[in-house]
């Protein structure tokens, strides 16, 4: 009976995949540990532009993108378009 109890996990090891698993689902519903919406890989400043590439507005997500992080034309537009790509990626699209 002992070898039984030695088997199964431990309550932390338990709670701590539970954390895991947790934390994996806010990364990927694009929520933060406090309930805050962030943007693609975590920043918080490129929520607007993923809005924007959902509702398929890529030129408003061009320009949002390069407000919030000063980026130059070119590089905005290759952003954008990973994020885009990625969004349908994970949304199966």
């Amino acid at each position: 009976m002992d070898l039984e109890k030695t088997d199964r996990p431990s309550v932390e090891q338990r709670l701590e995949t539970i954390e895991q698993k947790l934390d994996v689902l806010l990364a990927h519903l694009g929520i933060d540990a406090e309930g805050n919406r962030v943007g693609f890989g975590g920043d918080p400043r490129l929520v607007d532009v993923e809005d924007a590439v959902r509702a398929g507005k890529l030129i408003q997500a061009i320009k949002v993108y390069r407000e919030q992080t000063g980026a130059g034309l070119r590089e905005a537009k290759a952003a954008v378009d990973g994020i885009a790509a990625e969004l349908r990626r994970r949304e199966g699209r």
